[in-house]
């Protein structure tokens, strides 16, 4: 078997939510696991909820920086393990989850990467819906660029070997939930391992439940957040002179003009593609934060690892 994995859980101003996932994480009958919790609250609710939970594989990071990816990082940077799983504050993960990616990796040895299931928590009322879904029941292994929400899935149910960090660095601070871009870290990560030629797959087994339901007026501010994110990424990767990108590029642009990505209407979405575009000329530039890593030892204790000021020197430098 694979042996000790991280699971990293980031979260901001959830705590409801992400204690529900912390217990579901706790509770996997796969038991030998480090969770590093980063807490970007500015309040202190979630780390009284983490407080409270008597578990040694838990430690709790309290950090005043904004943003998922600068969140990711950090504790990509913290993990003392070469598997590292992700999933988000707003799941919860079914009790053979970390089981389920551990069997992936034993079956291929040479997968650098796992992505898995994701299906709607409960139910919603009428007119609502929980996006950011995948329900394929297929395997796919893919090692060459690909649309990474189509074909692998996205980052609430997804996995790497460390090795891919050092390989290709980390997540770009400036994309993602928490900047003003909003969107993009996984896909731009995902096709920058995949041009390496890196091993990664979708399986079915791994599975999580998403508890984001929606309404259809909230629906079209985050459609057109993943418009923005998602056309700078492709954009920087069509200007690289991958062919993948500059197809999902037009492809994008031809579902935002023709009113198919549910962001309101044509014009509303223009502006976000136009952005998103001419900031892809940054992105093609931009050189991805390193894995600064140092010889971490795996600390004997009783109770939660509770870091409490900011862990600045885990910190990214994009």
């Amino acid at each position: 078997m694979l042996g000790r994995v991280s699971v990293l859980l980031c979260t901001r101003h959830r705590p409801d939510k992400a204690k529900r996932c912390i217990e579901s994480v706790l509770a996997n009958t796969y038991a030998d696991f480090e969770l590093i919790v980063v807490d970007q609250s500015t309040d202190d609710r979630t780390q009284s909820a983490v407080e409270r939970l008597d578990d040694s594989r838990l430690v709790y990071i309290r950090t005043s920086t904004v943003g998922l990816s600068r969140s990711r990082n950090i504790a990509i940077r913290a993990s003392r393990t070469e598997t590292i799983l992700f999933t988000d504050d707003d799941c919860i993960c079914d009790p053979d989850w970390i089981a389920a990616m551990v069997r992936a990796y034993d079956a291929d040895p040479a997968l650098m990467g796992v992505f898995g299931k994701v299906l709607a928590y409960g139910k919603g009322r009428d007119g609502m819906f929980c996006p950011c879904l995948i329900d394929r029941p297929e395997q796919r292994i893919v090692d060459s660029p690909v649309t990474p929400q189509h074909v692998l899935g996205a980052g609430n149910n997804m996995s790497f070997r460390k090795e891919v960090f050092r390989r290709v660095g980390l997540f770009i601070e400036t994309l993602g939930a928490g900047t003003w871009m909003r969107s993009g870290e996984d896909t731009e990560f995902v096709y920058r391992a995949l041009r390496q030629r890196l091993r990664f797959a979708y399986a079915p087994e791994p599975l999580v439940y998403h508890d984001n339901w929606l309404s259809e007026s909230d629906y079209p501010s985050l459609a057109r957040a993943y418009i923005l994110g998602g056309s700078a990424v492709l954009t920087a990767f069509t200007l690289k002179l991958d062919k993948t990108a500059s197809n999902d590029l037009a492809r994008s642009t031809y579902l935002t003009l023709s009113n198919r990505l549910g962001a309101g209407g044509v014009l509303p979405a223009l502006g976000p593609l136009a952005l998103g575009c001419i900031m892809g000329v940054r992105y093609m530039l931009a050189s991805p934060p390193r894995l600064h890593e140092s010889v971490k030892v795996w600390p004997q204790r009783r109770g939660p690892d509770i870091r409490r000021t900011p862990m600045s020197h885990l910190a990214g430098d994009d």
